[in-house]
């Protein structure tokens, strides 16, 4: 196995000769080495140095120190960041040679700092997998393996350095990284490594709930997001991630007396099955989400930026949604509202940021108006919002799912109102845009105005309205005006003035209040709206296990 010097990243290079340009010891190290070793494209390129971070900043003026477990530089060419980190040792080997082992006596072995610095062969053996603890040395063009890693990716295995029993133990979330790595370079996972996988992934928990979710959401980032599903529901650890995600994944038990071939049957129906009119509603969806994380890999294999989190959680949110919003639906009185409902739960475990929960939203909302035949007048109106983009993407996944397998296309939910003389397909022209794919300036009707560099506003053609004090003139100079009526000239009378003024103050006059229609008004507000059948009662996503 060889990598061709072509092959690197330009700007790695630049870093990885600035470093040894001042003495200090660099390699290209990890992901890059396995995937050029391997024939893939990394995705990015990673350098391990003697330097420590403070030395790199030093050096790069374009560096940022990140970090606190663990403090390592970036260094940005533009977008891109070449992630530069010292050797380092296992702080829990250190801790053991001190006699500091205090952990160990309560099984506790979770690492919570991790910046002892160390020589490249105590880096390689603190990595997590074999075939990632190897140095790609640029000067001599050789790789430098102190782990066995060359030897596991000749049998594409997937194997932790050391016991797996305490590498899970160090950090839970090297589980889902194994599941990455398998999935992504389609590799096995060594059986050793695998068991104690199964044993210790309750151990997930442990985590902070960011690094959980962002493993999650570069599982399906990495162009292997189907196969990546797939060993998520084999490992059963999808249930932790998403328990009603996990349930509408897994095809339903056969019958008491169904017989094991049956049970296989709507297995395979479930993922592809030919007959959209054989499925039942929970069979469609599942089939669905497969047809949709494939088409997902297809784009990430063709775009050259990868999904964004908020594009994965539509793809995984939309197999339930797909009917109602489709342009030709018109049998959902308040699509925003469904929308809302069915991510908020997801967005809640996953905890999303505002601007991913919000731009989830969007692009869900937007792919009503340009899904095929789509709204074109809506469609303009939409053209320059940040969504957009992400909402075409979407829009491609769909249209590359079903263009495969046509059954899987929607099924417009009429309402019982529709117009009958609308064609079959047709999308309804004065579909208005939900609030959320409206501006603030726009919801407001336009009234926001920007006011001028001295206080004035603006008129409604532009021009900029005079200030208060050059508008009016002084008083003694303000012409009166003789077509006021007498009424609006005179002072208005009110208790509170008469009041002032010494007089009685004059009766108000109150209209009787009917309490008959008060209370029923009351009640028609405090109960709960009807809630439509194909909802269901799922918890991720909302509608997953309507109909299972």
């Amino acid at each position: 196995m060889q990598i061709a010097p072509d092959q690197i990243d330009p700007d790695a290079a630049k870093v990885v000769q600035r470093l040894r340009h001042n003495d200090h010891l660099t390699y290209l190290v990890g992901g890059c080495v396995r995937d050029l070793l391997l024939g893939l494209k990394p995705k990015d390129f990673d350098v391990v140095t003697s330097a420590t971070p403070p030395e790199i900043k030093r050096l790069f003026g374009n560096c940022r120190i990140i970090g606190r477990r663990f403090r390592l530089a970036h260094i940005f060419y533009g977008p891109k960041i070449i992630e530069t980190s010292t050797f380092r040792a296992n702080p829990r080997e250190l801790e053991d040679e001190q006699g500091d082992g205090g952990d160990n006596e309560s099984g506790d072995l979770l690492i919570r700092r991790d910046n002892v610095f160390g020589t490249p062969e105590e880096d390689a053996r603190r990595r997590d997998f074999t075939i990632n603890g190897l140095f790609y040395d640029m000067k001599t063009g050789q790789v430098i393996d102190h782990v066995d890693g060359l030897v596991d990716l000749e049998a594409r295995l997937v194997r932790t350095i050391g016991d797996p029993d305490i590498r899970f133990r160090e950090d839970p979330i090297r589980i889902l990284r194994a599941v990455k790595f398998a999935a992504r370079c389609s590799l096995s996972i060594e059986p050793e490594t695998y068991r104690r996988m199964m044993e210790h992934r309750g151990d997930i928990a442990k985590c902070a709930q960011a690094r959980v979710s962002e493993e999650f959401y570069r599982l399906l980032r990495a162009g292997a997001a189907r196969r990546s599903m797939e060993l998520l529901v084999e490992t059963d650890m999808l249930e932790m991630l998403a328990p009603d995600l996990a349930r509408a994944l897994k095809p339903k038990a056969p019958d008491a007396g169904g017989s094991e071939k049956a049970a296989d049957a709507d297995a395979d129906a479930s993922v592809d099955g030919p007959d959209a009119g054989a499925r039942d509603e929970g069979d469609l969806r599942r089939a669905r989400l497969w047809a949709y994380l494939g088409a997902l890999d297809r784009s990430t294999e063709r775009q050259t930026t990868a999904p964004s989190n908020a594009l994965i959680l539509s793809v995984l949110m939309l197999p339930p949604l797909r009917d109602a919003l489709d342009p030709a639906s018109s049998g959902v009185r308040d699509i925003g509202q469904l929308v809302g409902h069915a991510l908020e739960p997801a967005l809640e475990r996953l905890r999303a940021s505002r601007r991913e929960s919000e731009l989830a939203r969007q692009i869900l909302l937007a792919a009503r108006f340009v899904l095929p035949p789509g709204n074109p007048r809506r469609r303009r109106e939409i053209e320059n919002k940040d969504f957009f983009e992400e909402a075409m993407r979407l829009v491609e996944i769909v249209a590359d799912a079903e263009a495969l397998d046509p059954s899987l296309a929607a099924r417009p939910m009429l309402s019982d109102a529709a117009d009958a003389g609308a064609a079959p397909g047709e999308a309804a022209d004065d579909d208005a845009l939900p609030p959320e794919l409206v501006s603030n300036e726009a919801r407001d009707g336009g009234r926001r105005r920007r006011r001028g560099r001295r206080g004035g506003r603006l008129t409604e053609d532009g021009a900029e309205r005079p200030a208060p004090s050059e508008a009016r003139p002084e008083r003694a100079d303000r012409p009166e005006r003789a077509d006021r009526p007498p009424e609006r000239q005179t002072q208005r009378q009110t208790p509170a003035s008469n009041a002032r003024h010494g007089q009685a103050p004059a009766p108000v006059q109150t209209a009787p209040i009917d309490l008959e229609a008060l209370f029923a008004a009351a009640r028609s507000l405090s109960a709960a709206p009807p809630r439509p059948a194909f909802l269901g009662n799922g918890a991720f996503g909302g509608q997953w296990g309507g109909s299972d």
